[in-house]
């Protein structure tokens, strides 16, 4: 084959390897970001919860309330009555509906008691979980543990950091937005020039890289490729000192003479 050709490609992984550097300084921050998006929703639907639960506790016990001022508006209605009535029969009538509020009353009394009782459970569950965090258990914490106020700061940290790596992300992606889209001109103009040349080695070019493997063509390290430390029969170092190139037996890189990417460079 006409060294020329591998040249050629040398010069496209030379172009490929340098917008793998650029996207190397924004590697870890998308993960990162969906990462605390994440955390960022569960905590917030952690809060929502709590304030539904709270929100309805608050108008049971204000519908409760009610209910027992209603009873007792009615027992005094029903108490002025009995004064009036004419007979037993009336005044007994009068009695039942009574009881019959009075129960309604004790009725709702308790229902707010067991309200007040989970409340005060929810704060001693909350206080248990405070005395964790300050003695650092955080492995025996459960998510009811969490006082609320620390929850609530979680969301903001959580929502300010998200805020920080977004803006660290995006200034990355403008301050080498011209530079790569100047290195993917010259690699679509490198490619195009390839296919013409040989398109079978960029084919093979293509497949090693939609893989898992970025640095489809490598040097010849200590005699070995420097893509897999995979050594490289000594019949074929002349071949590739003197400009060819050798398919690893192991990964199926393309291994050249470090020369070529020196050469790339320029």
């Amino acid at each position: 084959m006409d060294h020329t050709k591998i040249n050629l490609l040398v010069r496209l992984q030379h172009l490929d390897n340098q917008i793998e550097n650029i996207i190397s300084l924004q590697r870890g921050l998308p993960e990162e970001i969906n990462a605390l998006e994440e955390d960022l929703a569960f905590t917030g639907k952690q809060i929502e919860s709590r304030l539904k639960i709270a929100e309805e506790r608050l108008k049971l016990r204000q519908r409760l309330n009610e209910t027992i001022n209603e009873c007792r508006g009615k027992i005094r209605n029903f108490k002025e009555k009995q004064t009036l009535a004419r007979n037993n029969k009336e005044y007994d009538a009068l009695s039942k509906q009574i009881e019959y509020e009075e129960k309604e009353i004790s009725h709702s009394e308790i229902q707010l008691q067991d309200i007040a009782h989970a409340e005060q459970r929810t704060l001693e569950t909350q206080q248990t979980g405070r005395q964790l965090i300050e003695e650092n258990r955080y492995d025996e914490m459960t998510e009811d543990m969490m006082p609320d106020d620390l929850l609530q700061q979680q969301l903001e940290d959580l929502s300010k950091q998200v805020k920080q790596k977004k803006e660290e992300l995006d200034s990355i992606v403008v301050e080498t937005a011209d530079e790569v889209n100047a290195l993917n001109k010259k690699i679509d103009e490198q490619r195009e020039i390839i296919k013409k040349e040989s398109k079978r080695l960029l084919d093979k070019y293509d497949h090693l890289r939609s893989g898992v493997i970025q640095n489809a063509v490598v040097k010849l390290n200590r005699n070995a490729c420097s893509g897999c430390n995979t050594r490289v029969p000594t019949n074929r170092h002349t071949m590739i000192v003197q400009g060819g190139f050798y398919l690893c037996e192991s990964c199926g890189r393309i291994v050249v003479h470090e020369r070529l990417f020196d050469e790339a460079a320029d």
